[in-house]
């Protein structure tokens, strides 16, 4: 894929989280088009202008953050883990909860998130875990 020379070349990139309704689409984006082959365009998507980097974010991602490369990690011939620094974030406002708090309606996203190969978690899943309280003598401190 390109992203990672594209990333190496212009030193900033956009992550565009996937919701459940653009999985379709996100997969046709994953597919290993030539170089000169217009993503966006094959899987029906909207390019828009980023504020701060070069690459454009995808108009239909609820949210997206345009970043700056900050770190390059090779962990083998054809992988590496890309650092970034957020220097924009863009959440739809139908999705804003509670502006004056930052409060993100997240169940309302209806995100994905990729675990292994061609397997993906839907985020609507999400319960919380209360924190065990240890006996104040076994507290860290």
């Amino acid at each position: 894929k390109d992203t990672g020379i594209n990333v190496r070349a212009t030193g900033d990139f956009v992550v565009n989280l996937v919701t459940e309704e653009l999985a379709q689409a996100m997969n046709v984006t994953a597919a290993e088009f030539r170089p000169e082959v217009d993503e966006f365009a094959e899987a029906g998507l909207t390019p828009v202008p980023s504020l701060r980097v070069r690459a454009p974010r995808i108009g239909e991602s609820p949210v997206s953050f345009e970043c700056r490369l900050m770190q390059t990690v090779e962990l083998g011939p054809h992988r590496s883990l890309v650092l970034g620094e957020i220097l924009v974030m863009h959440i739809a406002d139908a999705r804003i909860r509670d502006a004056a708090r930052f409060h993100v309606d997240t169940a309302g996203l209806h995100m994905l998130g990729r675990m292994q190969g061609n397997s993906y978690a839907r985020t609507g899943d999400a319960f919380e875990l209360l924190r065990v309280l240890p006996a104040p003598e076994k507290l860290a401190r």
